[in-house]
C-alpha cells in the first residue's frame, strides 16, 4: 500500500486504455480496491469486469439453447465428475473433447448488453452464422484449456478464438478458407499441438471460398 501513495512514481496514467482495462477487469477485488484509493479512474474501468464461468455454452441458435438449458439425471451425473482430473479424463479419452458446461448463454444477450465473459476451463460456442461468430468472440477471454465449436465460422475467427493456452480443441463447425489459405491454417494447427498435451480435432467440412 505504501507504494501506492506514490502515485507520482506510477506510470499507470499513461498506460494505454485496453492494457488498464484488462488489468483492472482480471485483478482480484482487494487490490483493485487500493488501486482505487489513488485512481479515480479505476472505478469507472471496474464496472465494466467481465462475468466468470467456468464452463460455458453459448450458441444464437433458440432450439440449441433450449436443448444445452435442460437438466437430466444423466448430465447432473456427469456434471458432477466433470469436477475432476479423472472424470474428464474419462469422458474425454486420449484425443478428443467431450465437454459439460454449468451455464448456457444467448449470443444476442451477450451482444446487445456488451456483456465481456471471461472462460477459466470449458467454452462450447455454436454459432449458425460467420456473423454471429464475429460478434461475440470479441467479448470473450479468459484463461480457458478446452474449445470446442459448432455451427459455421471461419479460419481467421478459429484463430482469433484459440488462444496459446488452450490445450484441447474439438472444430465440429463447417470451416470456411478463402482459396489459397489452407496451409495457413493446417501451420497454425500444427503449431498449436506441438506439445505433447495438446490435441486438435477437426470433425466437419472446409468449404474454400474465393475472395
Amino acid at each position: 500500500m505504501d507504494r501506492l501513495q506514490n502515485a507520482d512514481k506510477m506510470p499507470l496514467a499513461s498506460l494505454p486504455y485496453n492494457f488498464k482495462w484488462r488489468l483492472f477487469t482480471l485483478a482480484p477485488v482487494g487490490i483493485v480496491r487500493d488501486l482505487a484509493k489513488v485512481f479515480p479512474e479505476v472505478k469507472k474501468i471496474r464496472t465494466f469486469r467481465p462475468k466468470a464461468y467456468d464452463q460455458v455454452f453459448i450458441t444464437d441458435n433458440e432450439d440449441v439453447y433450449k436443448w444445452a438449458s435442460k437438466e437430466t439425471f444423466l448430465t447432473v451425473v456427469f456434471k458432477f465428475f466433470y469436477q475432476y482430473a479423472f472424470g474428464k479424463y474419462v469422458f474425454d479419452g486420449e484425443s478428443n473433447v467431450n465437454p459439460v458446461w454449468q451455464t448456457v448463454l444467448r449470443v444476442d444477450d451477450i451482444v446487445s448488453k456488451k456483456r465481456h465473459i471471461h472462460v477459466e476451463d470449458t467454452l462450447i460456442l455454436h454459432c449458425d452464422s460467420i456473423d454471429a461468430y464475429k460478434k461475440v468472440i470479441r467479448y470473450i477471454s479468459g484463461p480457458y484449456t478446452r474449445l470446442v465449436l459448432h455451427g459455421n465460422i471461419n479460419a481467421t475467427q478459429i484463430r482469433k478464438i484459440t488462444h496459446p493456452g488452450v490445450k484441447k480443441v474439438r472444430i465440429n463447425a463447417a470451416i470456411e478458407i478463402p482459396t489459397g489459405q489452407h496451409t495457413k491454417l493446417a501451420n497454425f494447427v500444427a503449431k498449436h499441438v506441438c506439445s505433447d498435451d495438446s490435441r486438435y480435432v477437426i470433425c466437419n467440412l472446409i468449404q474454400s471460398v474465393d475472395k
